[in-house]
Order: structure tokens, then C-alpha cells, then sequence
């Protein structure tokens, strides 16, 4: 297991602070880069090897919606859902979300991407996940996910109780990629990030 931290907006230029860790090696980011190309080839390296990917941003990764909207969108289906999405696929994080989903959807369309921590853990390839509170350092944030990965913590990001768009769903499903329809309309998993 490859997990992975961006930190969105870290850099300028345009280029994202980026770093991580396998399951059986401790050292802090043994893992890192500073593109979205040079972090496409990490992750693409790991699903060929069979490894599952964690990969995390410090950005909101729900959007809460009216629940007007989300009924609407809800009654109309997947597609509507996502597109209520679409306006913050150029926010950072999200962008470089979608350059890496975009080009695994080139490269490996039959990828599978969740954002649910226990539908990952069972069969899924990659989970993108939040990181809170924002804005955290790559390290701290691993740590903090295998130690709620070994005791299957994992909550669910902030707006539970209301109408809410997954976005890393909704860039997954612009990609091609492999994910549940039924996880566009609830929100990511968060991992609360302590220490570091």
C-alpha cells in the first residue's frame, strides 16, 4: 500500500508539493515530487506492481449543495451530479486531482477509484481522501492514515447532514475511471491528520 499526500497550492508555478510512503517503510517522505506528472508516474508505477494507492489532499473534497439541487440532481442521476461538480475542477487540488484520474484514465481506464475507506479496503485500487484540517504536512498525514487505517477509522468529510457533491467521485467519473455512482452523492472520506 502507497499512501500519498498533496499539499494543494504549495508551490508556485502552478506545481504541487507532493509526498509519501509505502505500508512497510518508515522514513517520512520516502516518496516525493513537485508535479502532477512526476506524481501520475508514482501512482501508475504502484497500481502496475498490484499495490493499492491512498492518495490525499488538503482541500475540500465535498461540495455542499442546496438540497434542492441535490434532489434535482439526484432525480436526474449520475451525470447531473457531476455536473454540479464541474465549476470547481479548476480549484487547487482538484485540478491536479483531475490531471492524475485524466491520465490513468488514458493509461489504465479499468482503474478503480473510491472514496469510501471500507469499499477500498475490499477491492478498490485507489482512495482519494481529505486530509483535516488543511493545510497539513505530507508526513504527518501519512502517519495519520495508517493509524486510522489499522483501527478502520476514517470519517466522513463535513456536510454529512446536508445535500453534498463528492468531487473526487465526479473527477474520477470525468476521467473513465472505474467508481460507484452512489458515492457522488455522499461525502469523501476525511482523515484527521495529528502530530508532525
Amino acid at each position: 500500500m502507497l499512501v500519498i499526500m498533496v499539499e494543494t497550492g504549495s508551490l508556485p508555478d502552478g506545481r504541487t508539493r507532493w509526498a509519501g510512503r509505502r505500508h512497510d517503510d518508515d522514513r517520512p517522505d520516502a516518496t516525493s515530487g513537485a508535479s502532477s506528472a512526476e506524481l501520475f508516474e508514482v501512482v501508475f508505477h504502484a497500481l502496475h506492481d498490484g499495490e493499492q494507492v491512498a492518495l490525499g489532499f488538503d482541500c475540500p473534497l465535498t461540495l455542499a449543495v442546496s438540497p434542492d439541487q441535490g434532489a434535482a440532481a439526484g432525480d436526474a442521476g449520475a451525470d447531473a451530479l457531476a455536473k454540479l461538480a464541474e465549476p470547481t475542477a479548476t480549484r487547487p487540488g482538484i485540478a491536479e486531482l483531475g490531471e492524475v484520474l485524466g491520465e490513468l484514465g488514458t493509461w489504465r481506464p479499468w482503474t478503480r477509484v473510491s472514496t469510501s475507506l471500507s469499499r477500498w479496503k475490499a477491492n478498490t485500487s485507489i482512495l482519494v481522501w481529505e486530509a483535516v484540517p488543511a493545510p497539513v504536512a505530507a508526513g504527518a498525514a501519512a502517519d495519520s492514515f495508517f493509524r486510522q487505517f489499522r483501527t478502520a477509522a476514517g470519517r466522513r468529510a463535513d456536510g454529512a447532514g446536508g445535500a453534498v457533491v463528492n468531487l473526487a467521485a465526479a473527477a474520477a467519473r470525468r476521467a473513465g475511471l472505474l467508481a460507484d455512482a452512489s458515492e457522488l452523492a455522499q461525502p469523501a472520506v476525511s482523515i484527521t491528520v495529528t502530530g508532525g
